[in-house]
């Protein structure tokens, strides 16, 4: 009756999912149906249902793809011995389904190859596996095939699915078998290829089937594979439209498979398959050949707008075909990308191909042979890595003769690529998304010109890029038109390659130099010039004649920040750049440099009829670069023009805080008007690099900041503001700011005990950084820990504290480890340090990212303290305060890996536990026996839970991390391999969450 009831109820619930007209109904009827996916009776009715006759579709649909969650997430919810009538009920559907309809086939054919990684090799008849037993339960090729290919292209892709519910044991075990089957597999999809005959259907399905059993193996033996009937079906599928697509993934797997292994003689065992691969591939040539001709046409009689479009055959390949070879010649080169390098005839005949590629008007299908440029770019000079490694195969003169053979293609490269960039008419009115792809492909061609120049050298590569540009110059000599998008293009190219021109070029750059301030004021060609002076401006900084260069480019970059569009922030960013780079060249035009600087804080354009419309991010740029020019002055004449960089920004933070004195309860300052200010003001805190100076110009705005504190104390985003300069003053001026760090301390306690600003525990923080190691100063910040602390403790007494306070917990623990790294001894030997303890126990599982780490880091910090030389005195406070928490610690550390944390938070737990194990030894390992002894049987096995405790047993003798690593992660997926399994585990460690008493 109950099951009747279940039945009735669920069909229901699905009528009203797909059919009833009221939103609200289908949610319900939604979330019934999650929950009953979640129930024991699932695994019954599902399969009742399914085996009944005269069901709808989508009642076929829901329960068959709840079996296949239920074999893949609940399979431990089976009684013992039903895994084999569930194995046998499952194939008697796959068979009753097997022509349709084809989405509850495929989760019929997930199910059992959920399934198969359950069970191991040996619960199958005569031990064979998976693919053995399924060969001979589901009938002859004839009457399953569609049910057997698609059954064979699942089941590897279970291989890699973390859906499934294994431990990680069987999980390994799982991917043996598999890779055991492989031969089987083959033999199996030969055998459905020859009784399929021609049909297209049938070859697709085989060769999608036979890709899928390549991306797994590894080990597939060369000789046989050369001649094995599906790869000649693969290579001759190429050769037909209706299973191209197919053979291209069969193919592109092969190709992979060959050089699967690092190791050379792996590649010259598989050489008798690229020996039958490479030349099939490269008889595709002449038709993308002409697939690229056609489409020049079409783009060329799209431009001309003329009847010829009509006339043209544009048949010979569509576009996905096109896509397909091109990935075809992309995979072939990219894996055999140093057997290309080595420059021989039949190499070069590969590249020469993949530059047809790259030369296909659709950058979608050009950028699919970028990658190879660039490992080609690697190969040629024998790097292995990014980093540029040599191999020490290759020696220079091997390296020379590669480039000279490869110059030509590189240098065809360039041209092919560098008139791609160029802006097209019309782009304005392109929407949002094409500009955004534009953009992106002009990204993707910077990169690859960079692989050019190191091929070519900076300065060739320089020079070919440079002549559209020297070719429009003459042509504005002849009077003749000019081209903005030529230029910018030109100008593009030229900034994509800087970093791979040496400073001494002085042929090119010089001429360009030269020629950007005559440029028109084109918005975007003035963006692409102030971004082109930004690349160069380390070669600007050593040039022979800079002191001539600069002011022109100087003046380029000042008329742009009052160009419309996008010119405005490049030029601040250009300016920027220049200042740093030649700051010791522009140290006798700092009065020059303020001039400009106050207009732009004043929002003046460079003369009386423009007027800047600078971002307050890009204002931030104009001032970082002053500050970097006022760094190089000398020290007589660095106070005068600090003050000429603060005044323009205190004046108007001074007006600002007038106004709020004098103002009514509507006609308050916002927030940002304060905080434009005093962004720009913590800029020049952070970039200029004269301690002293900078703290004469601190005290100095002292009462001012002070004044912005007490009047928004309790605006966060002011608070943070004003914390992020006063850090970044003390970080820059250190121990010259001691006069004003004893108020501002002061003023720090009282501000956080009236309103709780997390930000100025970070300023407390930036203070022990630069005053802990300062014998004269305990006092004061023993003070200033003992208020603090005491106080942020209070706030943080539970688990919700910490969720509802990240940022509090944040800063508290960010504090808490500068002391122990900085002053240990006003934290570690007094009361202060077990409260903390207790806190981060409280918050130790709190969901937020940095809290969570924060708190991390200083419970590991305070756990290794006494293992270094030099604070081992430290020790007996340290376990006095540890032992008696250590089992609880323990526990909620334990718990965290087990679920209460997410998995990103592995790395700071293995570091936490490890520093617990090195500091207790025995006790450490008493206490994870006892905890992991609470964890169901059921949920971690005995043999897991003592091979966790000895990986932690190892790691107390002081031996490496890396078992108890890798413990730390089997256990983590043990636990966490499906819900029921993690909830189980998170109930037995409860109380994972602990409270601070409630002060009396």
């Amino acid at each position: 009756m109950a099951h009747q009831i279940a039945v009735t109820t669920l069909l229901q619930a699905l009528q009203a999912l797909y059919h009833h007209p009221d939103a609200e109904f289908r949610k319900a009827a939604s979330r019934w149906l999650e929950d009953f996916q979640q129930a024991v009776d699932a695994w019954q009715i599902s399969d009742s249902l399914l085996h009944e006759a005269g069901s709808s579709l989508e009642v076929q649909y829901f329960c068959a793809q709840t079996l296949r969650t239920k074999v893949q997430r609940d399979f431990e919810e089976l009684p013992t011995g039903a895994a084999l009538s569930l194995r046998s009920s499952l194939v008697s559907l796959l068979v009753k389904f097997r022509q349709g309809p084809a989405a509850v086939r495929t989760q019929l054919c997930m199910a059992i190859a959920a399934l198969a990684g359950h069970m191991s090799a040996a619960d199958w008849e005569q031990g064979g596996g998976v693919v053995k037993w399924l060969a001979g339960q589901l009938g002859s090729p004839t009457e399953a095939m569609p049910a057997m290919l698609e059954l064979l292209a699942v089941i590897p892709q279970e291989a890699y699915s973390l859906k499934l519910a294994l431990r990680p044991e069987r999980r390994r075990q799982y991917y043996a078998e598999l890779l055991a089957s492989v031969d089987d597999a083959l033999n199996l999809l030969v055998a459905c290829l020859n009784q399929g005959g021609s049909d297209a259907e049938v070859r697709n399905q085989v060769l999608g089937a036979f890709a899928a059993w390549l991306r797994l193996s590894t080990s597939s033996q060369a000789t046989i594979l050369a001649n094995h009937p599906l790869v000649t079906a693969a290579l001759d599928g190429l050769d037909s439209s209706e299973t191209f697509d197919q053979a291209v993934d069969a193919v592109c797997e092969l190709i992979k498979l060959t050089v699967s292994g690092s190791e050379p003689t792996k590649m010259a065992e598989y050489m008798p398959l690229v020996q039958v691969l490479v030349p099939r591939v490269m008889a595709l040539r002449p038709r993308f050949a002409a697939a690229v001709k056609a489409a020049i046409a079409e783009r060329n009689a799209d431009e001309q707008q003329d009847s010829a479009k009509g006339q043209l055959d544009l048949s010979q390949e569509d576009e996905e075909t096109t896509k397909g070879i091109a990935r075809l010649f992309a995979e072939m080169g990219e894996a055999y990308v140093d057997l290309i390098a080595s420059g021989s005839r039949e190499a070069m005949l590969v590249a020469e191909a993949l530059t047809e590629v790259t030369a296909h008007p659709d950058s979608d299908i050009a950028s699919t042979t970028f990658q190879f440029w660039h490992r080609l770019r690697l190969a040629l000079f024998g790097s292995g890595e990014e980093d540029g490694s040599r191999l020490p195969d290759v020696s220079l003169v091997e390296t020379d003769r590669r480039i000279a053979m490869f110059r030509p293609l590189f240098e065809l490269l360039v041209s092919l690529v560098s008139g791609r960039v160029m802006y097209p008419a019309g782009f304005d009115q392109w929407r949002r998304d094409e500009k955004v792809d534009f953009k992106r492909a002009r990204y993707a061609i910077a990169d690859l010109l960079l692989d050019a120049a190191a091929v070519l050298g900076g300065e060739a590569t320089v020079k070919l890029l440079a002549q559209p540009l020297f070719q429009l110059a003459s042509a504005v000599d002849d009077d003749e038109s000019w081209s903005w998008q030529t230029a910018e293009a030109s100008l593009y190219c030229i900034r994509a390659v800087a970093e791979a021109v040496p400073k001494s070029e002085a042929t090119i750059l010089p001429r360009i130099m030269a020629m950007l301030p005559t440029f028109p004021k084109q918005p975007q060609l003035l963006y692409t010039a102030s971004l082109t002076i930004a690349a160069y401006c380390d070669w600007l900084a050593v040039a022979p004649h800079a002191s001539t260069m600069l002011p022109p480019l100087l003046g380029l970059l000042t008329s742009a920040l009052s160009a419309p569009d996008d010119a405005p922030p490049a030029a601040a960013l250009a300016l920027k750049h220049v200042c740093d780079a030649c700051r010791d060249h522009l140290v006798g035009s700092i009065d020059a440099l303020l001039h400009v600087y106050q207009r732009v804080m004043a929002g003046e354009g460079i003369d009386s009829s423009s007027r800047l419309n600078l971002a307050a991010d890009d204002e931030l740029q104009v001032v970082e670069g002053l500050s970097k020019v006022i760094s190089a002055l000398s020290p007589d004449r660095v106070q005068s023009a600090l003050q000429a960089l603060c005044m323009p920004l205190v004046v108007p933070l001074q007006e600002v805080v007038r106004n709020a004195q004098q103002a009514g309860p509507q006609d308050v300052p916002s927030a940002g008007q304060y905080i434009v200010h005093i962004d720009r003001i913590a800029n020049i805190f952070r970039y200029v690099h004269r301690p002293e100076h900078l703290a004469v110009a601190f005290e100095q705005m002292w009462p001012l900041l002070r004044v912005v504190f007490e009047q928004r104390a309790s605006d966060t985003r002011v608070m943070e503001r004003l914390c992020r300069a006063c850090k970044y003053a003390i970080r820059s001026a250190g121990k010259h700011m001691g006069p004003v760090i004893g108020p501002l301390l002061e003023e720090v306690q009282r501000w956080f005990a009236e309103h709780r600003q997390p930000c100025l525990l970070y300023v407390a923080s930036e203070v022990i950084k630069a005053f802990g190691g300062d014998s004269s100063c305990a006092a004061p910040l023993g003070s200033l820990i003992q208020v603090l602390f005491s106080q942020t403790i209070q706030l943080l007494r539970d688990i919700k504290d910490f969720t509802n306070n990240p940022d509090t917990a944040d800063d508290c623990f960010l504090l808490a480890s500068r002391c122990i790294r900085y002053c240990p001894h006003l934290i570690v030997p007094t009361p202060i340090l077990p409260q903390l303890l207790d806190c981060a126990m409280a918050g130790m599982t709190v969901q937020h990212r940095e809290a969570c780490k924060s708190i991390l880091a200083f419970t590991e910090e305070v756990l290794l303290l006494p293992l270094l030389d030099d604070k081992i005195s430290y020790r007996p406070a340290v376990e006095a305060a540890v032992v008696p928490r250590g089992s609880t610690m323990m526990r909620i550390l334990i718990g965290s890996l087990a679920g209460a944390l997410p998995t990103s938070r592995t790395d700071e737990l293995v570091g936490v536990v490890s520093a617990l194990a090195r500091l207790c030894g025995p006790m450490a390992v008493q206490w994870a026996t006892e905890t992991v002894s609470r964890i169901p049987t059921i949920a971690v096995t005995d043999a897991e839970k003592n091979a966790f405790v000895q990986a932690i047993t190892t790691t107390a003798t002081g031996a490496q991390a890396q078992a108890l690593v890798a413990a730390m992660e089997e256990m983590s997926d043990v636990c966490r391999r499906n819900k029921k399994i993690l909830d189980s585990v998170q109930t037995a460690l409860q109380p994972l969450q602990l409270a601070l008493p409630t002060p009396g």
